[in-house]
């Protein structure tokens, strides 16, 4: 599988880019709100893929940020979730957005999506919560965090877990958490983006 690309933007268009790789022009799909990111034609980008593999299709789509493709490797899991609806979902929510409504049940969140109704968000919630649920990794979480940590600040337990939902281990996701200067006025939503930058930098 191609996991990352490196290369020069021949070409950028709203839903895609075209990726000089040795000589060969990938086309590389993702969320417009991601490809404004990118840089324009002639300079070089990084990302991170993941390719799609149908009878008759091959389909790389491409992201920034690692969480990025976790998260979409993770909705088309989900039934009824194909690529085209997992773009949508990363063009109106950030995965540090997206993890949290999954962890609290924000059907009002998910539905900002297009394509995705109060059903479709049920369905999100149901099925990734209870992976995460039912998997050793929220164990696994709880035993991780200190006693201590928990009692007085479950904001520190549920971005773990949120990590956890983006695709990272139990252990990587501690280790953020742990990696991070922390106030008294942090909340979840805060722990989590403040995780998501440091790791973006490992």
């Amino acid at each position: 599988m191609i996991a990352r690309v490196n290369g020069k933007v021949l070409q950028r268009k709203n839903d895609s880019v075209v990726v000089n790789l040795n000589g060969l022009g990938l086309r590389i799909e993702s969320a417009p709100r991601i490809i404004a990111q990118m840089p324009p034609a002639g300079e070089e980008v990084a990302l991170y893929t993941h390719l799609h593999v149908r009878e008759n299709e091959l389909t790389l789509f491409g992201f920034k940020l690692e969480e990025e493709m976790h998260l979409f490797s993770l909705l088309i899991t989900v039934s009824g979730i194909g690529p085209k609806i997992a773009l949508q979902i990363l063009e109106a929510l950030d995965p540090s957005t997206f993890a949290l409504a999954v962890l609290q049940g924000d059907i009002s969140s998910l539905t900002q999506a297009k394509g995705i109704g109060k059903k479709g968000a049920e369905r999100i919630i149901l099925e990734l919560k209870d992976k995460v649920a039912k998997s050793e990794f929220a164990a696994e979480a709880e035993s991780l965090v200190r006693p201590d940590q928990l009692a007085g600040d479950t904001a520190v337990k549920d971005a773990v877990n949120a990590l956890v939902v983006l695709g990272y281990s139990a252990k990587e996701a501690e280790a953020a958490i742990k990696s991070i200067a922390t106030t008294e006025e942090d909340d979840v939503e805060s722990l989590l983006r403040k995780a998501l930058r440091n790791l973006s930098k490992w």
